[in-house]
């Protein structure tokens, strides 16, 4: 597998999750995988669910564990304690 194909799976799995309408923990926030394209990494975030979707929709965004590999090209936009968004450079 490489990274590409990684991140993909990861997309798959996370948008499966989002979709089943998970109630998350005492904080309303929940388990995702990290989208990074590291093909070694079994990492999760954990964000609150309206974040993750408009990571869906926005289409040219990654959730990352911070400090983890997005897939080239993108850049951080938003990096809280463990959690990291990037978005695809135009």
């Amino acid at each position: 597998m490489d990274g590409k194909t990684h991140y993909v799976a990861a997309r798959r799995e996370n948008t499966r999750i989002a979709a089943a309408e998970p109630a998350g923990d005492a904080q309303s926030l929940v388990e995702f995988e990290c989208e990074c394209s590291n093909i070694t990494c079994e990492r999760s975030v954990k964000v609150p669910l309206y974040v993750y979707r408009r990571i869906l929709e926005s289409k040219d965004q990654v959730l990352l564990q911070a400090g983890h590999h997005a897939p080239t090209p993108y850049r951080t936009i938003v990096s809280m304690g463990l959690m990291s968004i990037e978005e695809r450079r135009v």
